[in-house]
């Protein structure tokens, strides 16, 4: 006879859980500090890099430079942070950093995703690029939204922590806009 607990459905993840997930954050357990800042990170060093390599690459460049800048910023945080552990005399595997850092990289894909996507339907790069840094602006303010509430933070100061976010987005399409 099957138990109980069989029969009954899975729980549906909650909409937060579903957001995160789709951006590679969520695991199944709760999202730490280090995860959010990793993403972070990774946002802003990807659109910040886009700016860059849409003013005079291709598609493909863009799309290659973008992953190839933050997989490089990856590698130095995970370098720094196996070095500082090490200095204060704390035990950390490569394998364990480099999975807890890897939300930087992971944090990079909706905003490229969001480019070709936009580039291979309107054949427009440049549209494309703005699309990206628009999502990427988006995903900041949610990311800030997150860290915010898993702090502990009031719904009006998770809504503040989200514009702090989404302004550094902000400031990567001002910097778009004046520089091209």
């Amino acid at each position: 006879m099957p138990s109980p607990r069989a029969a009954e459905p899975p729980a549906q993840p909650s909409r937060r859980d579903r957001m995160l997930a789709a951006i590679g954050l969520h695991r199944g357990g709760r999202i730490d500090e280090e995860e959010l800042s990793s993403a972070i990170l990774g946002t802003v060093v990807g659109l910040s890099t886009m700016v860059a390599a849409g003013a005079h690459g291709t598609l493909g460049q863009v799309e290659l430079t973008v992953l190839v800048t933050v997989a490089i910023y990856w590698a130095a945080d995970c370098y720094a942070r196996l070095l500082a552990a090490r200095s204060a005399g704390r035990r950390a595997t490569v394998g364990s950093v480099l999975r807890r850092e890897w939300p930087m990289v992971e944090a990079a894909y909706t905003p490229l995703v969001v480019l070709l996507v936009v580039v291979l339907i309107t054949g427009n790069l440049r549209v494309g690029i703005f699309a990206a840094l628009g999502a990427g602006t988006m995903l900041l303010g949610g990311l800030g939204f997150f860290a915010a509430r898993r702090a502990g933070g009031s719904q009006p100061d998770a809504v503040r922590w989200s514009l702090v976010s989404a302004s550094l987005g902000i400031v990567v399409i001002l910097l778009k806009l004046v520089l091209h």
